[in-house]
């Protein structure tokens, strides 16, 4: 798995960053207990293999450096600064800052490295349902409950953009990878494709029969994929502007999808507790991942295309690693004690 981070950001106000263990130590049997014990000052649990029991033999690190066999990742940092919960978080693909949303009504732009909030953007007048960071890092676009899609500049940090034509709240944004367009889903019902040279719509999709609840823009610039509170998965032709496919298979809202970064799949998570992985070339459904103990609202997956990231609420308020390679679980990481809106790995 080529990722340096995981991001999650929660209804208990905090966005969190989690980080591979680097490095695992085994111990060799000694007499001497001493060593040991100043070894356990810098271990986490997590980090420390083969300790067996300590009787009358005491073990002494003998720093047998090990990559573990399964990726892990710890808790390296908590960002604290919002003052209601996050629903949506980003990271620039430098991996220098990260971006969140609010239900505050502020985007907060943080430095990764120092974990220091370095800016307050302010404008929209509701909840900041959804951020995304464009791919050269110098725009944000968010989607707010005041119906609106704003463009920021992120040198400035002033807003440059006022896009106005959904009739509901705007759940969700994503960016193309050139930059000239964006994707909107709203709980008017409505898909919708702007552009950014001219601010104005482009396309309007209809077809799904509830709150559209998530967009993404796939890498080849061609489709939009959305889900739905309807318990389906569409896909949007952006030349023709038609709906060329419909996935059927939740039995419940669609809170999150994400494409892989070959666009040979998506995946999604839904209120009915699974992570579901779709085929876009056959339209069908490949694999369900089930561990989740309650409705799993966030989803995405690893720039590799090996590993899903996922999270939960309603009392499963977890962070899941997934391996698409095994279909199994990797790894649980507990820390955020609310809903997790988001979850982002780079």
């Amino acid at each position: 798995m080529d990722t340096d981070l995981i991001l999650s950001g929660s209804d208990d106000k905090t966005i969190r960053v989690w980080r591979p263990i680097k490095k695992l130590y085994t111990f060799k049997v000694k007499t001497n207990l001493r060593p040991l014990l100043e070894v356990f000052k810098f271990l986490t649990p997590t980090e420390v293999i083969g300790t067996a029991r300590v009787s009358t033999q005491f073990y002494e690190a003998s720093f047998h450096h090990e990559m573990p066999k399964v990726l892990a990742f710890k808790q390296a940092q908590v960002l604290e600064g919002h003052t209601r919960g996050v629903k949506s978080v980003a990271v620039s693909s430098d991996k220098k800052f990260i971006v969140s949303g609010s239900a505050d009504k502020t985007i907060r732009v943080w430095n990764l490295s120092s974990g220091k909030q370095t800016q307050v953007l302010r404008g929209h007048n509701n909840w900041i349902w959804s951020v995304v960071v464009s791919s050269n890092n110098e725009l944000i676009v968010s989607g707010s409950n005041d119906r609106t899609i704003r463009v920021w500049n992120v040198a400035s940090g002033k807003q440059t953009l006022l896009l106005e034509g959904h009739t509901g709240c705007v759940e969700s944004v994503d960016i193309s990878k050139k930059g000239d367009f964006i994707a909107s889903a709203s709980w008017d019902y409505t898909v919708r494709v702007w552009s950014l040279n001219s601010a104005k719509q482009i396309r309007v999709f209809t077809g799904h029969t509830h709150c559209v609840e998530s967009v993404a823009i796939s890498n080849n610039e061609k489709l939009v994929i959305s889900g739905c509170s309807d318990r389906t998965i569409r896909v949007w032709n952006i030349g023709s502007g038609q709906q060329t496919q419909v996935f059927n298979g939740h039995t419940s809202y669609v809170y999150s999808i994400a494409i892989s970064s070959n666009d040979q799949f998506v995946v999604s998570a839904s209120n009915d507790k699974t992570i579901r992985v779709w085929s876009l070339a056959s339209g069908r459904q490949t694999h369900i991942f089930k561990g989740h103990t309650r409705g799993v609202t966030s989803v995405n997956i690893s720039k590799d295309d090996t590993y899903i990231v996922s999270g939960g609420g309603n009392g499963d308020d977890s962070v899941r690693v997934w391996s698409l390679e095994t279909r199994e679980q990797t790894q649980l990481l507990d820390g955020h004690d609310a809903r997790i809106w988001s979850v982002n790995l780079m």
